[in-house]
């Protein structure tokens, strides 16, 4: 993320607390990024047929979404008159996350932020959230914001995999820490690095050891890229799903910085494995990155055209 000129955040209408547009002003005034408000939701009562013949329901849905951009201009005025260079758009989508990722493509912000609240395992499963979609499909960085306020100073952790085991692309850590570093610089927090060497048990019996200092090495790059010190830098034994969370509490971080990368042949991203196990787990804020090229075939990914 070398530049954060454009800011695109969803607001959630029902919600008095919208943490993620105060984290995106808070990124905006130290970048001077313009800020994009955006309403996209779906009622079926108001789909033709349900309850109105297709005139009536078209005729709702207009009066549902002009009543949700005159809510967004309201929240605008008062941002602009902090200085602010801010939009709006509203917009009916079934489902949301499509035109959410539709409005992304065209209008090219460089964040994306949105509230994430727990879901129940069931739902994960059946990937029925639109966070979880948003985290395949969405082409730009994707900030989820869970409950925790940001304190002055907040602390950014980046999962890196120098190693490649999971065929994550090589430039794809340098472009997390790089994104960790960004938010560090702007809100005047910490950075920290992240990898677990974990290897499970020969013959699940056999506790398999491992090479620190080999580990070490493989992230010399990274520490040297970004001028970080050996302090910054945590290479833990456990398993991730285990070590991370644990690290994230000790360190009382307010981000975790992860990569999203394609697991199959159709080049449908699957976070898998380990982000979608970990986003509930955590409660701190997760900013999600795809790999470089992801925009371009962002269409053919997703699971029917937009």
């Amino acid at each position: 993320m070398e530049t954060l000129s454009k800011i695109l955040v969803i607001i959630e209408p029902e919600q008095d607390s919208q943490l993620a547009l105060d984290k995106a002003v808070r990124l905006a005034r130290e970048s001077g990024a313009e800020l994009e408000l955006l309403i996209c939701d779906h009622n079926p009562y108001l789909e033709d047929g349900y309850y109105f013949d297709p005139l009536q329901a078209r005729q709702l849905r207009e009066e549902h979404v002009a009543n949700h951009r005159q809510l967004l201009e309201e929240m605008a005025t008062v941002i602009r008159a902090q200085g602010f260079t801010v939009s709006v758009d509203a917009l009916w989508g079934n489902p949301p996350y499509k035109r959410i990722i539709d409005k992304v493509l065209k209008s090219g912000p460089d964040l994306l932020v949105q509230s994430s609240r727990h879901h129940e395992k069931i739902s994960r499963l059946l990937l029925s959230h639109q966070d979880w979609q948003l985290l395949r499909y969405c082409p730009c960085p994707l900030l989820l914001v869970k409950d925790k306020p940001w304190p002055a100073h907040p602390v950014f952790v980046v999962a890196v995999d120098p190693t490649h085991v999971n065929d994550k692309p090589a430039e794809l850590d340098n472009q997390l820490t790089a994104a960790g570093q960004k938010f560090a610089e702007l809100t005047t927090g910490e950075l920290h690095i992240f990898h677990s060497c974990y290897q499970p048990p020969v013959s699940g019996l056999y506790p398999v050891k491992v090479d620190l200092e080999l580990y070490k090495q493989k992230t010399a790059d990274i520490l040297s890229n970004f001028s970080l010190s050996d302090e910054q830098l945590h290479i833990e034994e456990a398993e991730v799903k285990k070590s991370l969370p644990a690290l994230l509490e000790r360190l009382d971080a307010s981000v975790l910085v992860m990569g999203a990368v394609s697991r199959s042949a159709l080049d449908r991203f699957l976070v898998g494995s380990t982000a979608e196990r970990l986003l509930d787990k955590v409660h701190q804020d997760v900013l999600v990155l795809k790999p470089e090229g992801f925009r371009d075939t962002v269409k053919k990914a997703m699971p029917t055209s937009l």
